[in-house]
């Protein structure tokens, strides 16, 4: 992991969230996690994990994907509470955009397929974070989801992060999902 993004991530996290003291350190390469939160640390980066949380890795081609949900993630994959990471590697072997146009592009589409609640484009570090929450239907269930698309043109790779949880438990659940969206480092 570069010292670079680190200290980005970091930087970032202390400017939306003020600073905070913690008590444990889970390894010397990351911050203390906040409490009742653990690290999970993998090729695609290190990712804040609920405490009694559920996660699950995938592999697909170019793909790599993380899930860390409230409910242990069932076989055909789906869950209601939780967050998605997945990094694209390689991208601009099958595509005409370039990753960090991409990661615009994305969440202008995302923004149009719900009722659009933020749209926000999150500069100054090093790369933008293009933000989109939308209010829409998941299987008949009212749902908010947040979306973190970012596009890194110098090792042509492309994340795209989501939070969701049921609308009548958003409040709640994303007291967990806050700090999950704000504090995090990607993998090189």
């Amino acid at each position: 992991m570069s010292i670079t993004k680190i200290v980005g991530v970091i930087i970032l996290l202390l400017t939306l969230t003020g600073c905070q003291q913690n008590q444990v350190r889970q390894s010397p390469d990351l911050p203390a996690p906040p409490p009742g939160f653990s690290w999970i640390e993998n090729s695609i980066g290190a990712f804040l994990k609920p405490d009694g949380w559920f996660e699950k890795e995938e592999s697909k081609g170019n793909t790599k994907a993380l899930f860390i949900s409230r409910e242990e993630i069932s076989h055909a994959g789906g869950f209601k509470v939780g967050m998605s990471v997945n990094q694209v590697n390689a991208w601009s072997a099958g595509q005409t955009t370039k990753p960090s146009q991409f990661a615009k592009i994305f969440v202008g589409k995302i923004a149009k397929e719900g009722e659009l609640l933020k749209l926000a484009v999150v500069a100054g570090s090093h790369p933008d974070m293009n933000v989109v929450r939308i209010r829409g239907d998941i299987n008949g269930v009212a749902t908010i989801v947040h979306h973190i698309a970012i596009g890194i043109d110098s090792t042509d790779q492309v994340y795209l992060i989501s939070f969701e949880a049921p609308e009548l438990e958003w409040d709640e659940e994303i007291k967990k999902g806050g700090p999950m969206l704000h504090l995090f480092i990607l993998g090189d």
